[in-house]
């Protein structure tokens, strides 16, 4: 072979170069949830996770958007049965295992919601016990809240809320924890949404219209809340 010479070796989707190997990275979006990804499947679905579980009345739901690919993350947010406190939120069921360490963060999408504060929830672990009702054992959520202006949404357009990984807070039954090990990316095991009161800042009806929640690296990031 001749100094300078090009040569390229395609193996298996490998492409070397003067004999460095370059694996093909990973696309800059993944579609978790809507998009090229449906929202429901017979191995993931979405069950109701609320302050019921604690004597309390808020309910939440996710439903499909009927002739579309959207879904709506509704219910009602009680603050008087537990004095003040309240939850609604829908998390995600079944065994699926996403690695998402090829990526940057989390990105959300909207196109319609009312001028409330919801939580974006992922958990890295599932405890394999439950306890003596059925519910699942608390363990390390790792939360962010974001916040939907209703003048931004509407006629058809959309607004994407980035979260990087960094900006995840861990907690453990509400409460921050500041001692939780590192995010495991490559082992995501349960998407959360929810609505709470924060202490009656915020009641009543709740709606959120997603289009979807997909892992995403830095470059293909649109408009950030």
């Amino acid at each position: 072979m001749q100094l300078g010479q090009a040569v390229f070796l395609r193996l298996q989707g490998i492409v070397s170069w003067f004999g460095m190997v370059s694996v093909p990275m990973a696309d800059p979006q993944l579609y978790l949830f809507g998009g090229t990804s449906p929202w429901i499947t017979p191995s993931i679905n979405w069950t109701a996770v609320d302050d019921r579980v604690r004597g309390g009345s808020s309910q939440s739901y996710l439903a499909l958007v009927p002739n579309s690919t959207h879904v709506c993350f509704s219910g009602t947010l009680d603050t008087k049965t537990l004095g003040g406190a309240g939850f609604a939120s829908q998390t995600t069921t079944g065994d699926k295992v996403w690695d998402l360490s090829a990526y940057d963060g989390i990105q959300v999408e909207v196109i319609k919601g009312q001028e409330k504060i919801y939580t974006l929830i992922v958990k890295d672990e599932v405890p394999q016990s439950k306890r003596d009702d059925g519910r699942e054992i608390s363990s390390v959520s790792w939360e962010y809240d974001f916040k939907i202006a209703e003048s931004s949404v509407g006629s058809g357009q959309t607004v994407k809320v980035w979260v990087p990984w960094s900006e995840f807070k861990a907690t453990y039954r509400g409460r921050e924890k500041k001692d939780a090990e590192p995010l495991k990316k490559a082992e995501i095991r349960r998407f959360s949404l929810m609505m709470r009161s924060f202490f009656e800042k915020q009641e009543g009806y709740f709606e959120l219209v997603l289009v979807s929640i997909s892992a995403a690296r830095k470059e293909i990031v649109g408009c950030e809340l």
